[in-house]
């Protein structure tokens, strides 16, 4: 009988885990997309500072 409720618990625990673990995957993506996103802008602005200080010593 123990073992029985501890392996009932341990299953109920868990899928409560796989939950969390799922929810937490999903906010740690969130914040790698968020990253990446400022990341790229960054980077955009950097580049087209850069055209421009070409464009404007070319002339």
């Amino acid at each position: 009988m123990f073992v029985r409720a501890r392996a009932e618990e341990a299953r109920r625990n868990g899928r409560n885990e796989i939950g969390a673990s799922a929810i937490e995957w999903a906010i740690i993506s969130a914040v790698v997309v968020v990253l990446a996103l400022l990341v790229a802008r960054v980077i955009q602005g950097v580049v087209e500072d850069n055209a421009n200080q070409i464009e404007q010593g070319s002339n």
